[in-house]
């Protein structure tokens, strides 16, 4: 009869499971802290051009300055992510993360712009953002935090689909300063009051377990989770593996979807069908994020990884054959497919190689030597385009870029899957 009654008691406790909500707060929150920084930019870009008579060299540099100074940032907000609080670390990124989209409207040059998008843009980017809510998911999922961090990662790729419109509908009503006042003053509004009453930061502090499972289970559940300093996390092969592997992802991801809008309208192609293939490109990694997140929980994580790889870089080669607007979508979305799957990947494998409580230092210290490749592949197609008037030759880089990644999938040596 206890037993029965004990059975009765879990089940409830699986149906109520407070980490599928989790999982949606870290959608929704990068959501916005990749879909603001990023993906609404292309919509300010012209505005900003415009404003400060700057040119397109300088203001698409602005990116890159985000990415370099998110790496200075990222050891340090890796090692606040696994001491302090997720709950308190989300709620101070997201006033600094508002603070800076509200500065960014009183800038009187371009410079001040980059100052502010280099400082406390890209810190409260770094606090409130992927770093942190994929450290707060594994908190809550081993079994299934492939597919977890999955359906949150969901929520970068569906932030290239709505955030710019939005942007050009409150542009054309305001301004690009008031635009960027408004998302700021959201951002602080909601994200505070949502995260200091919305997040908890591990089951133990509702009475539940791992995956909604019976204390016994989640035992058996459990990892070694002995704490690591940096001289141990360094010493770790893997850690500079994936560090190559994914670094090399980022850079060709940068280096073909960063200029999809541009090569759409060299094929002929007007405006309206160059966004609408940005559009595609963020459905298909939006696909790409769900597909992975669960195909690592079923299958070991090099097998999934190489899927991913050989899909991008098969991709990218379709694309650079593209000659009708029907072949180049279905070419965008094959492509990213396939990277739409590397930050769950790299979230996931971080996590399983250093286990979870050393997630965010490891991936903190992992950032800094992945900036300096990454930020190369966009402005490096940039030039090669500016160079020789098309896209070849830096396309056919990017493939081979993947190919080399690929290459090094097979020295990657993580803990296996349960359910390999």
């Amino acid at each position: 009869m206890l037993i029965s009654l004990n059975l009765g008691a879990y089940k409830l406790i699986s149906k109520n499971f407070y980490g599928w909500k989790i999982v949606g707060a870290g959608a929704l929150i990068n959501f916005f802290s990749i879909g603001l920084p990023f993906y609404a930019f292309s919509v300010f870009f012209i505005h900003l051009q415009e404003e400060f008579n700057a040119g397109r060299f300088l203001i698409s540099s602005t990116l890159s300055i985000l990415i370099i100074a998110g790496g200075v940032f990222a050891p340090i907000c890796g090692h606040l992510v696994d001491k302090y609080s997720i709950q308190r670390i989300l709620s101070i990124g997201s006033v600094l993360f508002g603070l800076g989209l509200i500065a960014l409207g009183f800038c009187q040059n371009y410079y001040q712009f980059l100052i502010v998008y280099g400082t406390i843009l890209s810190l409260g980017i770094t606090l409130f953002g992927n770093l942190a809510t994929a450290k707060l998911i594994s908190f809550w999922f081993n079994k299934k935090n492939g597919i977890a961090i999955g359906y949150a990662a969901l929520g970068i790729s569906l932030s290239g689909v709505f955030i710019p419109p939005v942007a050009v509908y409150l542009i054309s009503i305001f301004d690009w300063r008031i635009t960027y006042m408004i998302f700021g003053a959201f951002v602080i509004f909601f994200f505070l009051p949502f995260c200091r009453f919305f997040i908890i930061n591990k089951p133990a502090d509702i009475n539940q377990n791992i995956d909604g499972e019976d204390p016994l289970t989640s035992d058996e559940a459990k990892i070694d989770e002995k704490i690591m300093d940096f001289w141990s996390i360094i010493k770790v092969p893997a850690f500079w593996v994936l560090i190559i592997i994914f670094s090399l992802q980022f850079c060709a991801n940068l280096g073909v979807y960063s200029h999809i809008f541009p090569y759409a309208t060299d094929l002929g192609f007007d405006i309206k069908k160059a966004g609408f293939a940005v559009s595609v490109g963020a459905f298909g990694a939006a696909l790409g994020k769900l597909v992975f997140g669960k195909l690592i929980d079923i299958f070991s994580a090099r097998i999934t990884l190489r899927v991913s790889i050989i899909i991008q870089g098969f991709g990218i080669i379709l694309v650079s054959y593209a000659s009708s607007y029907s072949y180049l979508l279905l070419s965008i979305l094959i492509m990213s497919l396939g990277l739409g799957g590397t930050v769950p990947l790299m979230n996931i494998l971080f996590s399983k190689t250093f286990s979870p409580i050393n997630f965010g230092k490891a991936l903190g210290m992992a950032v800094p030597f992945m900036v300096p490749i990454q930020v190369i592949g966009g402005p490096m197609s940039g030039w090669l385009f500016d160079r020789f008037g098309n896209y070849d030759l830096a396309f056919s880089l990017n493939t081979g870029v993947c190919f080399i990644a690929f290459l090094f999938v097979f020295m990657l040596n993580v803990p296996s899957n349960k359910h390999s």
